[in-house]
């Protein structure tokens, strides 16, 4: 039995006390092919110290053999020694056998720190070495994905998918209908995840083709993929505010809500979902439900402009005025968009304090003016004012070019 043997004998026994005796009795007596095979074994078993310890033997004793450079310098990324990783791999010559290895392993390295480029190069200058290499194909195609070069992507993988459906855990005709709709050509992403419906399996597959669908319009299709996502995982929380928005697009208010609130259960933080549910059950007629889930959704983020001009809305069509005010009137200027200032001004009017409603119509008027609606009730709060003739002159003045037929408006303006 090699010393080699005996090491690994004693890893697997637990006998760590040996590991340094018998290392040394191996590097001393055992052949090169069994210490490579060692090496391979030391970092299968996590002992990459070992491992270090042999390639650099190994590259002692073989120093134009780059193959034990470009498995050491693997070992040293992983342990964080990316200068020392790098300096071996690019001593690699273009000459050697090992140079693909080597070209690889930098791709996967600047890959994984971010730098897509760098690591695009190095995998077209190994595709240039191994064209009928898929891997590498493949690896390339993943890059461009990532850096949204759709086009390059999708020659790839539509050469890719000619022989085989899957790379890894990668579904190759989700990638291909995945990146014709990047591209915006959602009917042929429709056609190629029709083609290959029985290839989407995995529930991932089935949320990107419900994803799919939904953008290019199909709503039965992307409801059909959307629900088996959910019926398969009720805890993909992605597939709910999607799964909303489709029911959204065919009117089903009632489903809307039912939606917006399964998915809330598992992701309370979705602020979409509050805003969908609660614009689904203001179409119910169910305020008081709209409300509680505006209020829940500004407690997640009381930022949310979307939800807060939501809620005010809803008050002043609800007649609430003073649950408006108590919700606005604490905000501090600069939050108070005109929209929300011109709801102020309602709600201090209808409960009759003119001079703040006054001041509100005329803050908001700058932003609203090309507003027909914010015009009309403005003009009509402003008639009931002394010495306002010449300003809702000139406010039906521009209305009227909005709403040049308001019969209304037209007496009005005759009138004064």
């Amino acid at each position: 039995m090699s010393y080699s043997e005996q090491l690994l004998d004693a890893i697997q026994a637990h006998q760590f006390d040996r590991n340094q005796t018998l290392l040394k009795l191996a590097l001393a007596n055992d052949t090169p092919e069994i210490l490579a095979s060692l090496a391979d074994n030391l970092v299968d078993l996590g002992f990459t110290d070992l491992a270090k310890a042999v390639y650099r033997a190994l590259i002692a004793q073989y120093p134009d053999e780059d193959l034990f450079k470009v498995y050491l310098a693997e070992i040293l990324l992983n342990d964080g020694a990316d200068d020392d990783a790098l300096s071996l791999l690019y001593g690699v010559s273009k000459a050697s056998d090992a140079y693909l290895d080597s070209l690889l392993i930098q791709a996967d390295y600047y890959q994984n720190n971010g730098l897509i480029e760098p690591a695009r190069a190095k995998l077209l200058a190994a595709d240039k070495l191994a064209p009928d290499e898929d891997a590498i194909k493949f690896g390339i195609a993943e890059l461009d994905f990532m850096a949204g070069d759709y086009d390059e992507a999708l020659g790839l993988y539509e050469e890719l998918v000619k022989r085989q459906a899957s790379f890894g855990e990668v579904n190759l005709h989700e990638r291909h209908f995945e990146t014709l709709a990047k591209l915006g050509r959602y009917e042929e992403a429709v056609q190629v995840i029709a083609a290959h419906e029985t290839d989407l399996i995995d529930i991932d597959s089935q949320y990107q083709a419900g994803l799919v669908e939904l953008a290019a319009g199909k709503m039965t299709l992307a409801l059909k993929y959307l629900n088996q996502v959910l019926a398969q995982s009720p805890d993909y929380v992605a597939a709910y505010p999607l799964l909303a928005k489709a029911y959204q697009r065919q009117h089903d208010s009632e489903q809307v809500l039912r939606t917006a609130q399964a998915g809330l259960a598992y992701n309370e933080l979705d602020e979409l979902l509050y805003h969908l549910g609660a614009q689904a059950a203001s179409q119910l007629g169910e305020n008081d439900t709209a409300v509680q889930l505006l209020t829940r959704g500004l407690k997640v983020n009381p930022d949310n402009s979307q939800l807060l001009l939501q809620l005010s809305n809803l008050y002043i069509q609800t007649h609430q005025y003073q649950a408006n005010l108590d919700l606005l009137k604490p905000l501090a200027d600069d939050q108070i968009e005109p929209r929300l200032r011109f709801n102020l001004a309602q709600s201090y009017e209808a409960l009759d304090d003119r001079n703040q409603a006054k001041a509100a119509y005329l803050l908001a008027y700058q932003s609203l003016q090309g507003d027909a609606g914010f015009l009309k009730q403005m003009i009509l709060f402003f008639r009931t004012l002394t010495d306002t003739r010449s300003l809702v002159q000139e406010l039906l003045g521009k209305y009227l070019k909005l709403a040049p037929t308001d019969e209304a408006m037209l007496a009005l303006q005759a009138e004064d």
